[in-house]
C-alpha cells in the first residue's frame, strides 16, 4: 500500500494540513495518515498507526511533503528511518527528493535536514522558555483573568467594566463572596445565586476553582497548565495587585468551605456517578450536559446542567428512569445487530448517504469556472471522498456486536461489569428528554 502522512502542530494551522493532504492526493496515494501534535511528541497517534502497519509489511511507501512533517527529533527520525529501511519501505520527500534511503548520500541528506528540523525546534523552545522566565520575573499577569479583574498592562487590575446590571464586574465579584460568607451557603447555592442574580453561570467546579484562585488574594500564580488540581508546583508570586479577598475573608471562606465539606461530604448530587450502566453515556437532549442518578435510592436520571445552573438554562425538568433507557438500548442494540448480520450475509454493499452527497457537490463544483477557493473546496472534498473510500469495515466488531446482541436475553444475563464494558465499546452516546430516549448512537464500525 501506499500512502500519505501529514502532520501540523496546532489546530489552528488547519490550511497548512489541508494543503498538505491535497498535494499528497495528486500523487496518488491509497491513504492519507494525518496528525494535529508536535513533531516531537511520540503519543501521535496516525503517526503510529502507521508504523504499526508497516511491521505488518502493509506499506510499500510513505509520500511526505517535508522530513520535519516526519518527525522534530533526531531519535525519532532514525528510529522511522531505520524501520522503513528494514522493511524496505520507500520514502519520498516532495520537497526533498531522496532516491534511495539505504544510499549513503541519502542518508547523510535525511540526518542533515533531521538535525536541522530538530535545531529549529530546540531554537523556539529556548526562546519560549526565555521569554517566559522573562515574563514571570516581570510578575505579568497571564492571559487568563479570573472574573472580577482585568488585565491591563500586563497585569492584574480590578475589572471596572460595568456588567449589565449595572455594577461592576469588581464589585459582583466581591458581592458573591460576601453573600456567600453572610448565608453560609454551599458552592452550589451561591453558584445557583450568581445566576439567578447575574446570569453569569459557573459550574461547581469552576466556581470552587475561582474561590481557590491565589489571583483573588492578590498573588500572581503560574505553572498552572495540567496542575490545576496541584496547587503545591505552583508558581506563586505573593502580592502582586490589589487583592479581592483579603486575609480576613480568606479565613472565613475556608472556615464555611470546609464546614460545607464536613455536612456534605462533598457533591451530594453525585448518586450513583460513574457506578451504574451506562454511566457518563447519556446526555440531555435540551442542552446536552451529561444525565446522571441523583439519588441512591431512586433509578432516575437528571441532567447534571440544570441541577447546577437551573431550569433558566435547561428545560429538561422530567426525570427519565434509567431502566427504560436500558430497556430502550437494549432493543436498540439488538435490531443493529440484526441489521449487521443481514450486511455481514449480503455480498453487496451500499455506498453511505454521506459519500453520496460529497459526490454530488464533487461533480457540482467540478462544472463551474475555477480559482483558488473552488480548487481548495474541490481539494477538500476529494480528500474526504478518498478517506470514505478507505474505511472498511471492522469485521472482528461486527461479529461480536451480532453475537451479543442477537439474541437480547443473553445479553441480558451477562454480569453488569461486563454489561457495562460492552456499551462503552458499542455505544458513543444516548440522548434523552423529558421522561424518554430521544436517539440512540452507535460507534461506527461499517
Amino acid at each position: 500500500m501506499r500512502v500519505g502522512y501529514a502532520r501540523v502542530s496546532t489546530g489552528e494551522q488547519d490550511d497548512a494540513l489541508v494543503q498538505q493532504m491535497a498535494r499528497l492526493e495528486k500523487t496518488g496515494v491509497d491513504k492519507i495518515f494525518s496528525d494535529i501534535k508536535s513533531g516531537k511528541s511520540n503519543k501521535r497517534k496516525e503517526f503510529n498507526k502507521l508504523l504499526s502497519l508497516c511491521k505488518k509489511g502493509e506499506i510499500k511507501e510513505i509520500v511526505i511533503t517535508r522530513i520535519d512533517r516526519l518527525a522534530r527529533s533526531v531519535v525519532s527520525m532514525s528510529r522511522a528511518i531505520a524501520l522503513f529501511e528494514e522493511m524496505n519501505i520507500k520514502l519520498t520527500i516532495l520537497d526533498a527528493p531522496v532516491e534511495n534511503i539505504s544510499n549513503p548520500f541519502s542518508k547523510f541528506s535525511i540526518n542533515q535536514m533531521g538535525a536541522l528540523a530538530q535545531f529549529e525546534s530546540d531554537l523556539l523552545q529556548s526562546r519560549v522558555r526565555h521569554g517566559y522566565n522573562y515574563f514571570r520575573e516581570k510578575n505579568k499577569a497571564p492571559s487568563h483573568v479570573p472574573f472580577g479583574y482585568a488585565r491591563i498592562d500586563e497585569k492584574y487590575a480590578p475589572d471596572l467594566s460595568l456588567h449589565e446590571s449595572g455594577k461592576t464586574n469588581w464589585a459582583i465579584a466581591r458581592e458573591i463572596i460576601d453573600w456567600m460568607i453572610a448565608n453560609k451557603a454551599s458552592i452550589r447555592g451561591t453558584a445557583h445565586y450568581t445566576q439567578s442574580q447575574y446570569g453569569i453561570r459557573w459550574s461547581i467546579t469552576g466556581f470552587h476553582n475561582w474561590l481557590k484562585n491565589p489571583v483573588l488574594r492578590g498573588h500572581t500564580r503560574y505553572n498552572v497548565h495540567n496542575k490545576q488540581h496541584k496547587p503545591e508546583e505552583w508558581d506563586v508570586r505573593k502580592d502582586t495587585h490589589t487583592a479581592l479577598i483579603d486575609p480576613i475573608t480568606d479565613e472565613q471562606l475556608r472556615s464555611l468551605m470546609e464546614q460545607n465539606q464536613r455536612i456534605w461530604g462533598g457533591n451530594r448530587l453525585q448518586g450513583n456517578r460513574g457506578t451504574g450502566l451506562l454511566s457518563g453515556q447519556i446526555y440531555c437532549n435540551c442542552c446536552g450536559g451529561k444525565c446522571y442518578v441523583s439519588r441512591k435510592d431512586k433509578d432516575l436520571l437528571t441532567c447534571s446542567k440544570r441541577n447546577t445552573y437551573g431550569k433558566t438554562y435547561c428545560s429538561n425538568k422530567r426525570a427519565t428512569p434509567l431502566s427504560k433507557v436500558v430497556e430502550y438500548v437494549d432493543n436498540a442494540l439488538s435490531e443493529k445487530a440484526i441489521a449487521l448480520r443481514d450486511y455481514a450475509l449480503s455480498e453487496d454493499e451500499p455506498e453511505p448517504n454521506e459519500l453520496i452527497e460529497l459526490r454530488h457537490k464533487l461533480e457540482s463544483l467540478e462544472k463551474i469556472p475555477k480559482d483558488d477557493v473552488i480548487e481548495d473546496a474541490i481539494a477538500r472534498i476529494k480528500i474526504k471522498i478518498h478517506q470514505y473510500k478507505k474505511i472498511t469495515p471492522n469485521l472482528a466488531l461486527v461479529d461480536e456486536w451480532v453475537h451479543t446482541f442477537s439474541d437480547i436475553r443473553y445479553f441480558q444475563l451477562l454480569p453488569q461489569e461486563k454489561k457495562s464494558e460492552l456499551y462503552r465499546k458499542f455505544l458513543h452516546a444516548v440522548v434523552i428528554d423529558s421522561g424518554s430516549v430521544v436517539r440512540v448512537e452507535f460507534v461506527e464500525i461499517i
